[in-house]
């Protein structure tokens, strides 16, 4: 049994490949769940409002199909054992930690502010039929935004991901 303590990488471009290799295999399928979610939504609407289901169901059957395939075709580098290519965007990848939570809460309050201004100004801002693509046009922007925040976690905490995926292959 091998008691030296697991290899960490001095290379903090090695670390970085790894979080960058991460959110690939992450954006792959969670990319689907941007059309899931909001079709969720436009069918929960369409329902809601005494209306068939079917355009917002369709929408995200879609969307988990493409995530389905999105993480059937992230199988290769998801369960790699080899070595990240190295990144020397360091510079690109701090400035992505710093902006990211206000550009997702930006993005979600804009589009939340489209659609009450919508809702407000429209003569049908309310209506039955135009509700469920209000509901779509808000959801939209959520699981962006929590994509976003997601891959901004997986590059802030980069060091310690590549050391504990160091320590498991």
């Amino acid at each position: 049994m091998d008691l030296t303590p697991p290899r960490t990488d001095p290379f903090p471009e090695l670390a970085l490949g790894y979080a960058h290799r991460r959110a690939r295999v992450f954006w792959f399928w969670w990319m689907g769940m941007v059309f899931a979610v909001p079709g969720a939504a436009q069918a929960t609407v369409l329902a809601a409002t005494g209306q068939n289901p079917e355009n917002g169901l369709v929408l995200a059957g879609l969307g988990l199909g493409i995530s389905g395939a999105g993480w059937l075709m992230a199988m290769g580098p998801r369960f790699t054992r080899s070595d990240p290519r190295p990144a020397g965007d360091l510079n690109r990848a701090e400035q992505y930690i710093r902006i990211v939570p206000w550009t997702a809460v930006g993005m979600v309050a804009a589009m939340l502010l489209i659609v009450a201004a919508l809702m407000v100004t429209t003569p049908r801002g309310t209506a039955p039929d135009v509700l469920p693509v209000l509901a779509f046009l808000a959801a939209f922007p959520l699981p962006v935004a929590a994509g976003m925040l997601y891959s901004r976690h997986l590059h802030q905490h980069r060091d310690r991901l590549y050391t504990n995926w160091l320590e498991r292959r």
